[in-house]
């Protein structure tokens, strides 16, 4: 799959078939979310790796649309580090990137994933499970697994969002 061809279809997976992920896709999965763009090459980011149903099963049921964490294989915490960079708007930027090459390379390795987000007000209901330190926070997790069904992508392109120079 090329690149293009890899962006213009991909889409949200919520269903998994019950099969583990090879480490090795995982593997790949973190080198491209290390891949990333950051502000000044700071990387304010760390990724946590959740395999134990458990601890899924506990982040799930912090906030209304992570349940379906539930059905996926293996699930990521990206958290932001406000101690590698103070400035909150860079952070959450550079790990909106890690989330997104994520997402990508699950998708051109066969994989479903989904962008699970996390709101602020909920942060404190998460920081104990992954034990977070105070200037830390999650700024999306990623439910993956194998797809369950395949969903054709529909072409997003919408002129009407386009404008030139000005709003």
């Amino acid at each position: 799959m090329d690149a293009l061809e890899m962006l213009f279809t991909r889409y949200s997976c919520r269903e998994f078939q019950k099969k583990d992920v090879e480490e090795e896709k995982i593997h790949t999965i973190l080198r491209a979310g290390m891949s990333a763009p950051s502000a000044r090459n700071m990387r304010p980011y760390h990724i946590i790796v959740m395999k134990d149903r458990n601890v899924i099963e506990t982040i799930s049921k912090t906030s209304v649309g992570k349940n379906l964490m539930n059905r996926a294989n293996v699930c990521f915490a990206i958290v932001g580090d406000l101690n590698i960079n103070p400035a909150y708007e860079f952070v959450l930027n550079d790990t909106s990137s890690v989330i997104t090459n994520m997402l990508n390379a699950a998708h051109a390795l066969g994989l479903g994933a989904c962008w699970c987000g996390q709101r602020r007000d909920d942060d404190h209901l998460v920081k104990d499970v992954l034990n977070l330190g105070d200037k830390q926070f999650v700024a999306g997790f990623i439910a993956l697994g194998y797809p369950a069904q395949k969903k054709e992508q529909i072409d997003r392109y919408d002129e009407k969002k386009i404008h030139i120079d000005r709003f």
